[in-house]
């Protein structure tokens, strides 16, 4: 695929994998849906709160003062939003309190994979206040499986924490613990034995579903997260709740290692080589899986929205 015309921030790598500015659609993003058990038509009860979490919808950015911000580059963005709802920080999350987006594509043959996007974060312009610490954190996530294992790779921006400013980024990596620890017990998918034996019950491992599992701690930090070294950062959030201002962000991983590589943000960025991606046993019926997430969490009883525009995906290969 050739590279498309692009704004001056994005520096793609060699092979542009897909290029979504969602002006003329969501471009293949959706929620995440939960999974069905096959044996009857209904949810896994372990998935069954996935059903609350909000989902992606095209907006034109409109407030109720000013009007219509249109998009960082056209008319329309994704919007990802939340329900107004929320727990406590040292909690899992409330039904309803996520809003989660995701694209389901496959593993490239290249060794390094970049993602790069335009976002905006706002609260829902529904009472007075600018509702910055309405926004406890939004983040980007691979869910990857190679031939050999499943991971989580990815990276949260920590906004607020039970209403206290945090604003300092973190990358994903599960503390030591048990998958019992990690906070979802029950089956999570069809089961499956290549021998012809018994299914095996399938179930979330530590590691996997960070943006929703895990215990959590009330300055914001959690057994599924990592500060990044010097990550503190205060983004653009502008003086008035019905304005927003475009960021630019980007993640490289290295596929091959298994690891991250680097993460940039407006003026910064950070050196995150060598860091490890927690890893797991991989799951049946999804070989070569590259399925990435972009999700916003609320901080009170208010909707959180990410705004996002032209996502781009590409990857290099070893040099």
């Amino acid at each position: 695929m050739d590279k498309p015309s692009l704004p001056g921030f994005y520096v793609p790598l060699e092979r542009v994998i897909c290029f979504d500015d969602f002006d003329s659609g969501l471009n293949g993003w959706v929620p995440l849906s939960p999974n069905f058990r096959q044996d009857k038509f209904d949810y896994f009860p372990s998935q069954r709160r996935h059903i609350d979490w909000g989902t992606p919808m095209l907006s034109n950015g409109t407030f109720a003062y000013l009007g219509s911000h249109g998009s960082a580059a056209g008319t329309y963005s994704m919007k990802v939003p939340t329900r107004p709802v929320a727990a406590p920080a040292e909690q899992l999350p409330a039904a309803g309190s996520l809003g989660i987006a995701l694209k389901r594509l496959t593993l490239p043959k290249d060794r390094f994979l970049k993602f790069e996007m335009m976002f905006a974060l706002k609260a829902e312009q529904d009472r007075p206040s600018i509702g910055d610490n309405d926004i406890r954190a939004f983040g980007f996530t691979w869910d990857i499986q190679d031939s050999e294992k499943r991971y989580f790779i990815g990276v949260r921006f920590m906004n607020a924490a039970n209403g206290v400013t945090q604003q300092r980024w973190q990358y994903l990596q599960a503390s030591e613990g048990t998958d019992e620890e990690w906070g979802e017990l029950g089956e999570s998918a069809v089961g499956h034995d290549p021998d012809g034996g018994p299914a095996k019950k399938i179930f979330i491992r530590r590691g996997l579903g960070s943006e929703h599992l895990g215990k959590r701690y009330s300055d914001g930090s959690g057994d599924g997260f990592v500060d990044v070294p010097g990550g503190s950062q205060e983004l653009c959030y502008n003086e008035t709740a019905d304005k927003i201002n475009w960021h630019y962000m980007s993640l490289t991983i290295d596929l091959f290692a298994r690891q991250y590589v680097s993460l940039s943000c407006l003026n910064k960025v950070f050196d995150l080589r060598g860091i490890e991606a927690t890893l797991v046993d991989p799951y049946p019926r999804i070989n070569q899986l590259l399925n990435p997430l972009l999700w916003v969490e609320s901080d009170t009883n208010r909707r959180a929205f990410l705004f996002v525009d032209s996502v781009l995906i590409s990857s290099e290969g070893d040099k």
